[in-house]
């Protein structure tokens, strides 16, 4: 994506609203794909004031929205993609996009009703919208780099935009043992969420190496746990349970990460 130039500003000059810009915005795929975003944030921001009993009886009106602002924004992008690159399959499999657009599917599909399975396309939004609107929409409404709105955009993007890879990650991690939380206590619609998110979040694992050295984190934290505790039936399920997950995360499902040379946060 690349930015357009703003005009800079002389003196005391009233910004100019450019009226053929705006139009030729609303014209690309990139436009649309803001709309997306725009819509999914919003609705993420609205759903979650339903938990303070802030518009209660819309809750399901903001969830599906949200996601379906996810789904149309990944699939502009997407679209934009193979026409670009082709259609390729095995390239297709690893894009985040594409696990993306198929987790907002299932999810508007089985309806779970959960804040957490949202807040990660909210961070996502959150800053496609900032950037967006920074290199976009502000130079439309004649106002330029040196503008104090303009550089408070920037200053959220550069400073925080960075991090927010590693926030979405660690928070889909936490959703994830939510879910299993809300299913070992039998709550309603709660083992279809669970089974959605596992496959999931096993694609993440062997896409991203942010989530792998998360991962790796929550492990060395539950070994100082396990050895705290030094109790030699509690130690033996542990071992247990990690051989499981590595016999688990021994099945590669779009990626053998393996092959990959290790990288750090």
């Amino acid at each position: 994506m690349s930015e357009s130039t703003p005009t800079p500003a002389t003196g005391a000059v009233k910004p100019k609203f450019d009226q053929e810009e705006l139009i030729k915005l609303v014209k690309t795929p990139d436009f649309i794909r803001f709309i997306g975003q725009f819509i999914t944030l919003i609705s993420v921001i609205l759903y979650s004031l339903t938990y303070i009993r802030i518009g209660t009886s819309w809750y399901w009106i903001w969830y599906q929205l949200s996601l379906l602002g996810v789904i149309g924004s990944l699939s502009v992008v997407l679209l934009e993609d193979i026409k670009v690159k082709g259609f390729n399959f095995v390239s297709l499999i690893k894009d985040d996009n594409v696990h993306y657009a198929l987790l907002a599917g299932l999810l508007l599909f089985i309806r779970a009703y959960v804040l957490l399975t949202l807040i990660p396309f909210g961070i996502f939004a959150l800053f496609n919208v900032l950037s967006y609107t920074k290199g976009y929409l502000l130079p439309v409404f004649g106002l330029n780099n040196s503008s104090p709105i303009t550089k408070t955009v920037d200053n959220i993007v550069t400073n925080y935009g960075p991090k927010s890879a590693q926030l979405i990650s660690i928070t889909e991690i936490y959703t994830y043992g939510w879910l299993i939380i809300r299913m070992i206590t039998f709550r309603k619609r709660s083992l279809s969420p669970v089974l959605v998110y596992t496959v999931f979040l096993k694609k993440r694992f062997e896409t991203s190496h942010i989530t792998r050295n998360y991962f790796k984190t929550l492990e060395v934290q539950g070994d100082k746990l396990i050895n705290q505790v030094n109790h030699p039936t509690v130690k033996q399920i542990w071992v247990q349970f990690k051989d499981i997950l590595r016999k688990v995360g021994g099945i590669y499902l779009v990626n053998d990460y393996t092959k990959e040379p290790e990288k750090t946060l």
